[in-house]
């Protein structure tokens, strides 16, 4: 066990090098989901409680449509998730649940006008959820579940610095994830998200700038994976291609007057592994951003291990 143990912090260290949650997300909460779940993401586990542990990092040096002048950004986030399945059903046969996670962050940012906050705490995330699986013909099968995640910003808040873990405001996230199972071992998973952000009260945009309102834009965002079984190696192994698209939908509000050109955008591809052995379900996924406005410009690599109580 320690063997094992000592092997994949080895290469989650090889793979990832720099590491980041939605660092300087500029107004978004810094603390949604990019990437961290996609593969066989829809189908909802057996009865029980799990802990669902998350590796995320990320590194950009390019700030698209942001301040002058060059900044670069290294961040190291550990998400711990618990995840409680009932062992009861609903009418229809549904499977629910419930979920609340806590992510832990620290900041490394080399910038002559950028400054990050002290604290490592982010947002309290929380979100009942109930789903099922159907059969659609012989081997297909579709998985699904909804959540209506909550953002409680009960996180590490600095009003003068740009990036901080936690958002200073709340979030409402309802989302639909489904997973397509088809013939030959190929499945498609996707997790559509709906954010609404509320205001945050303290927000000063930079130095020398006033304490005012914001409310960052609603988004609309995804993640997405398309993979197959290595049958040759090991059934449980599978291999594919993961990514992440969003785009905010409305400008951001700053004491009730919507902002010029704030809207964020942003798409991601790379590729990833995911292995299940003796009850213990691994992901390894690293993806590159492009298409990238209002936002920073990086890499990201999420490492998510899930094990069972």
């Amino acid at each position: 066990m320690e063997k094992r143990i000592f092997l994949w912090c080895v290469l989650f260290v090889f793979f990832t090098g720099v590491f980041g949650g939605n660092a300087l997300g500029y107004n978004q909460n810094p603390n949604l989901n990019w990437g961290a779940t996609n593969i066989l993401e829809g189908i909802v586990p057996p009865p029980g409680l799990y802990l669902s542990s998350y590796m995320v990092g990320y590194h950009a040096d390019t700030f698209r449509d942001g301040p002058p002048g060059d900044h670069e950004v290294h961040v190291l986030v550990y998400n711990p998730q618990l995840l409680w399945v009932s062992g009861n059903t609903l009418p229809g046969g549904f499977q629910y649940g419930v979920q609340a996670q806590l992510p832990i962050q620290s900041y490394n940012l080399d910038s002559e006008i950028l400054t990050a906050g002290s604290g490592m705490i982010g947002d309290l995330i929380v979100g009942p959820f109930f789903g099922r699986a159907r059969p659609l013909r012989e081997d297909w099968l579709l998985h699904w579940f909804f959540e209506l995640s909550t953002y409680v910003p009960v996180g590490q808040y600095d009003k003068n610095a740009q990036i901080n873990p936690s958002a200073n405001y709340w979030t409402v996230e309802p989302y639909l994830a489904a997973t397509l199972q088809m013939p030959k071992g190929w499945s498609l998973s996707t997790r559509q998200h709906f954010t609404y952000n509320f205001t945050n009260d303290e927000y000063i945009a930079g130095p020398g700038a006033d304490e005012t309102d914001l409310q960052a834009g609603s988004m609309w965002h995804f993640n997405f994976a398309l993979s197959k079984t290595i049958d040759c190696i090991d059934p449980n192994l599978r291999l594919g291609a993961v990514g992440y698209y969003g785009k905010q939908l409305e400008k951001d509000d700053i004491d009730g007057v919507p902002n010029i050109d704030t809207k964020e955008e942003v798409f991601a591809i790379g590729p990833g592994l995911h292995w299940m052995n003796k009850g213990v379900i691994y992901s390894l996924k690293t993806y590159f951003e492009d298409n990238v406005d209002h936002r920073p410009d990086g890499t990201r690599v999420v490492l998510r291990i899930i094990t069972a109580f």
